[in-house]
């Protein structure tokens, strides 16, 4: 024993293998040397950032761990490992111009990432519309904004007696509400609302110098057939006005309502009636209220050559002649046949015989059924409001 032990010292001493000294000769395994490396060393990113991997060489029993050094990176895969491994991460959008650098420490090893800035924002800006034309009475507006999303602006008046009331401040698009107060000066007025680089202009007219209206032509007469006509009204910049009708079968069709120079147009129906009138109201905020447009339609006069027939209760057939006029009689063209009607019976029993609607002169015919109800009977035939009676014995 003793001298084994001394070959054991002496062993040790030789650098061989190292065996114990109660005859366990196992090796001892030496600790692994563990060398790290990563690749590669930087990357860099356009300001909307995006990802990348970073390759971790080590051997396959050497722990590591990966951390970042900025809230803008993430690190998207494993964080920690053994031996080669590869390690993801993200780079957030840039959210100002300037451009940044931090680190990712990966196996004590350190993974530079660049980032660019944003490009710089160029606010520009539109308002739509660029003017308003108001009379002298208080009133209000909208415009509209549109910039860039990220751009702030602030909507500022010159003048006292106009004031924004809505929508400022405000960023990217949006729309702004104004307030104009009465003017009771003698004069008219100008103020100016400003966004940006941009102006929105508001003229305003005076109490002193109310607006004057006028409206031409005022009167029209429009034949029978369905149809439209036009006036216009002038007045000052800014000078409002309304138009409406009192008769249904008349209506306003554009112009209903307005400021300054502007059409009316009005469109009418058809009338093969007696003719009729009908008025288009043009009102406006002064003392004179306003002014009518008249249309004045022409119309048809009907009448028959008998008004009356009757027959016995075998029934038979008729005759009536239906003589028509315009009014007024140029409406009847050179042929005066012009005016169109039907001839309608109000009782099955009797029978108008041919087409209906007719134009001008003409003879109507008709025939009456035999009458077996035991009872005398009426019936009528209408031509628009002329009417024919039949009376039929039982």
């Amino acid at each position: 024993m003793p001298f084994k032990c001394f070959a054991f010292v002496a062993l040790l001493a030789a650098g061989t293998a190292a065996v114990g000294c109660g005859g366990d000769d196992s090796p001892i395994a030496p600790s692994p040397i563990c060398t790290y490396a990563i690749a590669p060393a930087t990357s860099a990113f356009p300001a909307d950032g995006g990802s990348a991997s970073v390759a971790v060489t080590a051997p396959a029993s050497c722990a590591w761990s990966a951390s970042a050094g900025a809230s803008w990176l993430t690190i998207t895969g494993q964080s920690s490992g053994s031996g080669p491994a590869s390690v993801t991460y993200t780079v957030s959008a840039a959210t100002t111009e300037d451009a940044r650098s931090a680190t990712l420490t990966i196996a004590g090893q350190t993974h530079t990432v660049t980032q660019q800035g944003r490009a710089p924002v160029i606010c520009t800006f539109d308002i739509s519309p660029a003017t308003a034309d108001v009379g002298a009475e208080e009133t209000g507006g909208t415009f509209t904004v549109t910039a860039p999303a990220t751009c702030a602006w602030t909507a500022a008046s010159d003048s006292s007696w106009l004031s924004v009331t809505s929508g400022s401040p405000g960023t990217g698009n949006g729309v702004v509400s104004f307030r104009v107060m009465t003017n009771s000066g003698a004069e008219g007025r100008r103020g100016v609302i400003t966004v940006g680089d941009k102006t929105f202009t508001v003229r305003q007219n005076a109490v002193a110098a109310l607006c004057q209206y006028s409206v031409a032509p005022v009167d029209f007469n429009p034949c029978m057939p369905a149809g439209s006509v036009s006036a216009m009204v002038t007045a000052p910049a800014g000078c409002t006005w309304t138009a409406s009708s009192n008769a249904s079968w008349l209506s306003v069709v554009s112009g209903a309502s307005g400021s300054g120079n502007s059409a009316i147009t009005m469109q009418f129906d058809e009338n093969y009636d007696a003719p009729r009138d009908g008025i288009v109201m043009v009102r406006w905020p002064t003392p004179t209220a306003g002014q009518n447009i008249r249309i004045a339609q022409a119309g048809c006069t009907y009448a028959v050559s008998q008004n009356s027939f009757a027959f016995a209760s075998a029934g038979g057939t008729g005759t009536f002649n239906v003589i028509q006029q315009s009014v007024p009689s140029t409406c009847g063209g050179a042929t005066q046949d012009r005016c169109i009607w039907s001839a309608i019976a109000d009782v099955p029993w009797i029978t108008v015989s041919g087409n209906m609607p007719r134009a001008g002169d003409d003879r109507v015919s008709f025939t009456v059924a035999g009458n077996a109800t035991g009872a005398p009977r009426t019936g009528r035939i209408a031509v628009r409001g002329t009417i024919v009676t039949i009376n039929q014995t039982p």
